[in-house]
């Protein structure tokens, strides 16, 4: 038997904060039901890094069949949705901070925009808006998935749906831990344009009950694995003149494994007091 597969349609799982935005954090399940649908169809599941197809085949019982004859069947396909990365949370925005009770439901509509990648959720990306409480029973499981995934087959299925993940904001702290640091004139960290963008240098309490000088920026940086700006450490920094000295040429970017343990104290010129707001970068 010849078998000719071409795409019915694919989900793509994006995140702004990797590289190209493909997010490969997840592993996905296919229902039963949903593999005894796509057996029957002469259907077929393939993943894909950062995503899946469903594909048809265009000889369907000895017969040409061609996408618009897939899409007049009531079909339903399901998916679970089982989060990888245990990192997630850090570096992921508008999610709460545990969904015990809940999961996500992704899922497509009739409202599309013919022949762009349309999300399977309410705005351009996942937020609280998407969760269902576990205790509607149309949400049952014996193991809480992070997300169910439905697609409807209907005339209008775009061939391209997307899950999109915002990459979070948050203050980046610089903190100078060697001690040779702490003898520098006029520190400052600036871009890569001399624009001196975090605060002037300020006294950091430590959890260990040490002390640090720290920089904190301005305002929330977008984490991410390719940060569009580069900083610098500096001495010797005068606003509007080139007399700096260059210390550090490139300061690391924020590891999203870790979060920060360092309270905002009075000192600190930022007055956002919650710690998960702070990347912490320590300096040595």
């Amino acid at each position: 038997m010849r078998y000719d597969f071409d795409i019915l349609t694919q989900v793509q799982f994006n995140h702004s904060y990797f590289s190209g935005s493909v997010f490969n954090g997840f592993d996905v399940n296919v229902f039963d039901s949903t593999k005894r649908t796509l057996n029957n169809m002469s259907l077929m599941y393939k993943p894909f890094k950062g995503g899946f197809y469903i594909l048809y085949d265009k000889n369907f019982a000895n017969k040409p069949r061609s996408r618009e004859d897939v899409l007049t069947e009531k079909l339903m396909f399901e998916f679970t949705l089982e989060l990888k990365d245990p990192f997630f949370y850090n570096y992921t925005d508008s999610l709460p901070a545990g969904i015990e009770g809940s999961i996500y439901h992704f899922h497509n509509s009739l409202n599309v925009s013919p022949g762009v990648p349309n999300p399977l959720h309410e705005a351009q990306f996942v937020s609280e808006k998407d969760l269902v409480n576990l205790s509607d029973n149309r949400h049952h499981f014996l193991k809480k998935p992070f997300a169910k995934v439905n697609i409807l087959v209907h005339p209008q299925l775009e061939t391209q749906y997307y899950i999109g993940f915002a990459a979070r904001q948050t203050y980046w702290r610089y903190i100078l831990m060697n001690d040779y640091l702490h003898h520098l004139s006029n520190p400052a960290i600036i871009n890569e344009t001399d624009d001196n963008v975090f605060s002037p240098q300020f006294d950091v309490q430590l959890p260990d009950a040490k002390k640090a000088y720290g920089f904190v920026s301005a305002d929330k940086l977008t984490l991410s694995q390719n940060p569009s700006a580069t900083y610098r450490l500096v001495e010797n920094f005068q606003k509007g003149e080139a007399s700096h000295k260059e210390v550090i040429r490139a300061l690391p970017i924020p590891d999203v494994r870790y979060t920060s343990l360092i309270p905002v104290q009075q000192t600190d010129p930022i007055r956002d007091t919650n710690p998960i707001n702070y990347s912490d970068i320590f300096i040595h």
